[in-house]
């Protein structure tokens, strides 16, 4: 995976799991309402993925050279080829997509609230979704209509 669907991942999960709810039963209107939301949360991640994409290019870099930079910044024992030109350059794009962070995530729960569910209804219905095979089976069948 790369590193910005990394941060993207990362976005998701931290919005995902900054509420603490108690698992109900989901209606059918709520499950129908929670898909809408899911397909408008991932049409915004690929579009913010993109533009972060655009950002490193921005700065002068490959999406590949800014992974594999930042994969050496994570680890110490990593060597990685790269002039300090492109280090200041990653550090630069690095930046500027951890600035984008908290815009996305607003606009992630707008797009939840859209649907017609609070951010926290939302958690509550995709951990469901996450343990439940059953209501995975009804997520993708929803998908494919």
């Amino acid at each position: 995976m790369n590193r910005i669907a990394k941060i993207l991942s990362i976005l998701t999960i931290a919005f995902l799991t900054s509420f603490s709810v108690q698992a109900q039963e989901v209606s059918d209107e709520q499950f129908d309402k929670f898909v809408s939301a899911f397909q408008a949360v991932q049409q915004e991640n690929m579009k913010a993925q993109e533009k972060m994409m655009g950002v490193i290019e921005e700065e002068g870099l490959t999406v590949e050279k800014f992974n594999e930079i930042h994969q050496a910044s994570l680890n110490p024992n990593a060597e990685v080829e790269a002039s300090d030109e492109d280090k200041r350059k990653h550090k630069s794009a690095l930046a500027k997509v951890e600035a984008m962070n908290d815009d996305i995530q607003k606009l992630m729960e707008s797009k939840i609230q859209e649907a017609g569910l609070t951010p926290e209804e939302f958690e509550m219905i995709n951990q469901q979704v996450q343990s439940d095979p059953e209501m995975q089976q009804k997520l993708m069948e929803k998908f494919q209509q």
